[in-house]
């Protein structure tokens, strides 16, 4: 037990307070109980004031890399439309050079380019790259080596064409589609293999080795045949081997041109006729020593003095050579 003596100061009165250990122990208690809940809170305060001031620094670094990310996508986006725009005149002037040259249109069948048009998605795998991008794989390589490789190509298909558009004379008389009109007026298109390669075979008929020193295309008998190449009919014949047969000379060039086992000629056709490169001039036929209804095509080279092989020159199509 304790006791507390409270005097006043006149010394007149005095007062006696009894105090247990145990009070004692609970007020000292109670104390610390106070004391650690005022700590915490202060803590507790500090805390959460730098808990907050470190998730608005996340939150700006997030919001900083997220505009880093939508800038880096226009940025892509934009690279794309410029490659899309090069592929464009790319396309069209490609398509110029195949006029140039006779073959678009000629033969039919597709040639394994695919070209972008105006207003089309982009290609799938330029899509994904997008799409890759949106998600923070950025990686811009690609495209911008796309764009390069687009620029340089456009570069050098406009060369090409000036140089075309220069020697536009010789080049017409350059044997250079393939020589069977395949796409009709009515839609149809009709199919063709190579029955018979340039070089050494044995012939159908005798079973002998022998030098072919031609192309034979197998086709649907009455196919029109078209002229490879401008030029000039110096030969409107039959004989007993190759059947009906027209030769052209293109003039201006090295090459002369058989077309053989016709069925029958084009209307009025005749020798000094001149005809230009994809002209009708009869239909596929077997006329002559033949095993079925096909093209005996063949390019003599008027320099070499010699046949050559066609499928060098023809540039519109390259089938098999069998069906």
């Amino acid at each position: 037990m304790y006791t507390l003596v409270f005097m006043s100061s006149r010394g007149n009165s005095v007062r006696q307070h009894t105090i247990s250990k145990g009070h004692i122990l609970l007020f000292a208690f109670t104390v610390s109980v106070l004391l650690l809940a005022g700590i915490s809170g202060i803590g507790y305060g500090l805390f959460y004031k730098l808990h907050e001031a470190g998730a608005e620094k996340r939150l700006q670094v997030s919001l900083e890399e997220n505009d880093k990310l939508i800038q880096a996508k226009l940025q892509v986006e934009s690279e794309l439309a410029d490659v899309n725009e090069e592929m464009k005149d790319i396309r069209q002037m490609a398509e110029k050079i195949q006029q140039a040259l006779g073959i678009l249109g000629q033969g039919g069948g597709d040639n394994g380019v695919s070209w972008a048009t105006e207003g089309s998605e982009a290609p799938a795998d330029m899509q994904q790259e997008n799409a890759s991008a949106t998600d923070g794989n950025l990686d811009y390589t690609n495209e911008r080596q796309k764009l390069l490789t687009s620029s340089i190509l456009k570069h050098e298909i406009s060369s090409l064409y000036d140089y075309i558009s220069e020697h536009q004379k010789q080049l017409d008389g350059y044997p250079s589609i393939l020589p069977v009109k395949l796409q009709q007026e009515n839609g149809e298109k009709y199919n063709y293999w190579y029955s018979s390669g340039f070089g050494w075979r044995i012939h159908p008929l005798t079973q002998k080795r022998e030098f072919h020193q031609g192309l034979d295309i197998k086709t649907r008998s009455g196919v029109p045949i078209i002229a490879a190449a401008d030029g000039t009919v110096v030969q409107v014949e039959r004989d007993g081997y190759f059947g009906k047969t027209v030769e052209i000379d293109h003039e201006g060039n090295q090459f002369k041109t058989l077309y053989a086992h016709l069925k029958d000629y084009a209307e009025g056709l005749e020798v000094e006729q001149k005809v230009t490169r994809g002209q009708i001039i009869g239909y596929v036929g077997n006329t002559g020593r033949s095993t079925g209804a096909h093209l005996h095509y063949g390019v003599y080279d008027t320099a070499k003095e010699k046949w050559v092989n066609p499928i060098r020159y023809i540039l519109d199509q390259q089938p098999t050579l069998s069906p």
